[in-house]
C-alpha cells in the first residue's frame, strides 16, 4: 500500500464561525419567516372579516328595521337580491356589502328562525377562521354558541327584535 499525498483541498478545515452562531442565525431566520407567514394569514383573515362583518351588520339593520315597521319578519330572501318586499327600504348598502364580501358563498335570510345563513362555497378551515374573527367582534367569541354560530358547512347569525 502506498500512501498518496493528500491535496490541500481534501484536508478538513475548522469552521469559520462557531457552531452556536450558525445555529442561532438559522433559528432567527426560521422564526422571522414563520412570523411573516403568520402575519400574512392574520392580516388576510382580518381583511376578509371586515367584509363579512359589513354584510352581517347591513342584514341585521334591514331585517330589524323591516320588523319594526311592519311588525313581522321579512319573507325568506337572498341577500344579494332582496326582492320586492322591501319597497321603500334602502337596499344598496346590503347588496353592495354582499357584492364586496371576500368569502365566497351564499347569503340568505330564513324568516322561520329569524336567521341570516351563510353557506360557504368552499367549506374548510379558512372560512371558519374568518368567521371566528367576526364572532369575536360581533358576539361572544365562541363559534359554537351565541348569536353567531359557525359550523363546518354554514354560519348562522340569529336576529332578534331588540
Amino acid at each position: 500500500m502506498s500512501a498518496e499525498p493528500l491535496s490541500p483541498a481534501a484536508l478538513p478545515r475548522p469552521p469559520a464561525e462557531p457552531l452556536w452562531v450558525v445555529a442561532v442565525r438559522r433559528g432567527l431566520a426560521g422564526l422571522a419567516l414563520g412570523l411573516v407567514a403568520a402575519t400574512v394569514f392574520i392580516v388576510l383573515d382580518h381583511r376578509k372579516a371586515d367584509s363579512v362583518t359589513a354584510v352581517c351588520v347591513q342584514a341585521r339593520i334591514l331585517a330589524i328595521q323591516f320588523h319594526a315597521e311592519k311588525r313581522a319578519w321579512p319573507k325568506d330572501f337572498d341577500l344579494a337580491q332582496p326582492g320586492d318586499q322591501f319597497g321603500g327600504f334602502k337596499l344598496a348598502p346590503l347588496t353592495a356589502a354582499v357584492a364586496k364580501c371576500e368569502v365566497p358563498g351564499a347569503w340568505a335570510f330564513v324568516a322561520a328562525r329569524q336567521e341570516v345563513v351563510f353557506t360557504p362555497a368552499a367549506p374548510g378551515r379558512s372560512y371558519e377562521r374568518v368567521f371566528g374573527v367576526v364572532d369575536r367582534r360581533m358576539d361572544d367569541g365562541d363559534p359554537a354558541a351565541g348569536d353567531l354560530r359557525v359550523a363546518s358547512d354554514r354560519a348562522v347569525l340569529r336576529l332578534s327584535a331588540e
